[in-house]
């Protein structure tokens, strides 16, 4: 790689590095609510930062190993950044409504943010919006966003994870993370604990993974991890 090269790409990391400070700063200084829509163009300048940082200053004529090795690292890197969006916006994000409430000294009033009776929820927000008691936006954030939170699961864990190629394995690892958001949710106080946040978590995930699964989908999407050969193959 050529001096002016090596440069270039020395400038695309500091760049990548310095996006992503200001994206850290912009969430968690306290001194912004940052709008899902500046949300979305902060994730989309990540992506186009990131590509040119780890594709675009590639070695000519590399191997199918070292190709397969850069897409792992290129998948790795938006997964945490899907990761750090997610954690964010469980747990920090003031544009969800997750700043701490004041701890309870009775534990029984932790009842009150717990729901174990499947789709409760759904129907509530569903009569609140027939009878006119809420708006149409609200519904959509919350049962759409629900859907849309662990969606990139379906595409991140079997690209990056064999054995969540499973459909069982994969159903029961997001079903395990969307357990434990819940339960540190209503620990931390920053959230309720609700079956239908589960159901629709895992709904939205496994929809992506079935999607996924399409033959044309699936031969680009597990370029990083292939599948283990076939005992025998070739003998």
């Amino acid at each position: 790689m050529g001096v002016f090269k090596k440069a270039l790409r020395a400038l695309a990391d500091a760049a990548l590095a310095l996006y992503l400070l200001f994206n850290i700063y912009a969430e968690h200084s306290g001194r912004f609510i940052v709008p899902v829509g500046h949300k979305l163009a902060f994730a989309a300048g990540f992506i186009a930062l990131w590509t040119l940082a780890v594709f675009a200053f590639a070695p000519p004529g590399q191997d199918a190993e070292a190709r397969r090795r850069r897409m792992r690292r290129y998948l790795l890197g938006l997964f945490l950044y899907y990761v750090w969006i997610l954690c964010n916006m469980l747990f920090f994000d003031a544009a969800f409504g997750r700043a701490p409430r004041p701890m309870r000294q009775d534990f029984r009033f932790y009842a009150v943010d717990i729901n174990l009776e499947p789709f409760k929820t759904v129907r509530n927000y569903l009569r609140a919006l027939e009878h006119g008691r809420i708006r149409g936006s609200i519904v959509a954030i919350n049962l759409l966003g629900n859907l849309a939170a662990f969606a990139p699961m379906g595409f991140f864990l079997p690209a990056l994870c064999r054995p969540m190629r499973n459909v069982f394995l994969f159903v029961l690892g997001v079903a395990a993370m969307v357990c434990c958001v819940e339960v540190t949710q209503i620990v931390t106080m920053t959230g309720s604990c609700d079956i239908d946040d589960l159901i629709l978590n895992t709904m939205g995930a496994l929809s992506v993974w079935l999607i996924v699964q399409l033959p044309f989908i699936r031969r680009h999407a597990y370029r990083a991890v292939p599948p283990r050969p076939k005992k025998g193959k070739g003998l």
